[in-house]
């Protein structure tokens, strides 16, 4: 029988820095602490410690090596912990990344007797050329690295996806069920109301209509493209501005050369990683938010401009074409060309962008991350008391799917 008060262990290799995985995790460790009676305990390296933690967050921090300045990835192999687990109080395992912590957690589970679950964000193959100079790019062109996620997530007795279209990618992939789709959601501080905010005269951006772009700058999300495709737009609108704000990351050093060209100096500007609340205030004044990358887990930056009630156009890929509602929220474009005609068309027409920001306001609501925490502790109960013990006994998988099926059809926002 589940426990009144669950002991939830959080498994991952990022937690304290600044990209999607990371943000996701720690925004649901805290939610579940915040919103909730139980304790979530997390186990990841290089782990900056808060003031303002909340009391039943407790947080286990790894040595490693950070091995990437500009990404903040902190290499940890805690081999001497693998095998054997003093935290035996924990109830189940939620792993958010799933090489070395992802191992370590699956044989704590074993040790201790308790279900796990993983939540897949970002395929090992796209992202380890970027986090592991050298080996990474070998290893990302190889079929192992997918092979490797197979064998690691079909231990899981439960898959999480944020989207429809990254679980269609698993199961390309041979990926076995079950796997539900639900949300990372984003933090309730985003939809503080922040207008009148004086932002445009802190940045210099009066009178101009403005194309958003918050995301480290990194090749995946191809800001060089969206600068070089700005300058068709600004032609058409003479007014628009492209404002790129977000942390250093391997792009940093060619954007900058890029926008000090002559070219693009007078409508681009780059603001780097700006506090908190400027960067809630530029959601909200924005005109228009995009994101142009062909593989997101979720895509959240689009959810925060949308809480903020912001019209957004990106790439119509993995994760974006979920979190956009084309036609309705914003807008999908197959290429650049596609991506330049309908950035004129919302820019230009008043009516549209304010019809389509209330619409992504209105849906952006079922993102908050309290209403997120609250089902995951429902999923957390179910796995225990109900799939844990079929994956026990060594029922058929397809009783496992069939179970889930069923259970969450009375959750709200979560997908088979």
């Amino acid at each position: 029988m589940v426990k009144q008060k669950l002991d939830i262990g959080f498994f991952t290799s990022m937690y304290s820095q600044v990209n999607g995985t990371a943000i996701a995790c720690r925004n649901l460790a805290e939610s579940i602490a915040e919103n909730t009676d139980h304790n979530v305990h997390v186990y990841a390296p290089g782990i900056q410690r808060t003031n303002n933690k909340p009391k039943n967050l407790c947080l286990h921090n790894f040595l490693g090596a950070k091995i990437s300045p500009k990404t903040g990835f902190v290499l940890s192999v805690p081999i001497h912990r693998y095998f054997f687990c003093k935290h035996d109080y924990l109830d189940i395992a939620h792993i958010h990344t799933h090489a070395s912590f992802g191992s370590m957690a699956i044989n704590w589970a074993k040790y201790i007797g308790i279900p796990m679950c993983g939540t897949h964000n970002s395929p090992l193959s796209f992202y380890t050329s970027q986090y592991i100079p050298v080996v990474g790019k070998l290893l990302s062109r190889m079929d192992w690295v997918w092979r490797y996620e197979r064998h690691i997530l079909d231990k899981y007795d439960l898959v999480s996806v944020p989207t429809k279209s990254k679980k269609n990618l698993l199961r390309k992939q041979r990926f076995k069920e079950p796997i539900i789709c639900l949300s990372n959601g984003i933090n309730d501080s985003y939809y503080t109301d922040v207008r009148e905010n004086g932002i445009r005269e802190k940045y210099n951006l009066d009178n101009k209509k403005i194309l958003l772009y918050a995301s480290r700058l990194s090749p995946e999300k191809h800001q060089l493209s969206i600068i070089k495709s700005f300058k068709k737009i600004h032609k058409e609108v003479p007014n628009s501005h492209l404002v790129l704000v977000g942390s250093d990351g391997p792009s940093t050093s060619h954007v900058l050369k890029l926008i000090k060209k002559k070219d693009y100096s007078d409508f681009v500007s780059y603001l780097g990683k700006v506090p908190f609340i400027d960067l809630l205030k530029l959601y909200n004044t924005a005109d228009i938010s995009c994101l142009w990358s062909w593989i997101e887990a979720e895509g959240l930056v689009l959810l925060e401009s949308m809480a903020q009630g912001t019209p957004c156009i990106g790439a119509n890929s993995i994760g974006i074409s979920d979190v956009i509602r084309h036609g309705h929220t914003g807008y999908l474009s197959n290429d650049l060309s596609d991506f330049q005609e309908k950035t004129v068309k919302l820019l230009k027409d008043d009516d549209l962008r304010i019809e389509m920001g209330n619409n992504a306001r209105k849906v952006a609501e079922s993102y908050r991350i309290s209403s997120i925490a609250k089902i995951w502790v429902d999923l957390y109960k179910f796995l225990i008391n109900e799939l844990y013990p079929l994956r026990y006994y060594k029922k058929e998988r397809k009783e496992r799917v069939k179970l889930v099926k069923e259970f969450i059809n009375k959750l709200p926002t979560v997908k088979f």
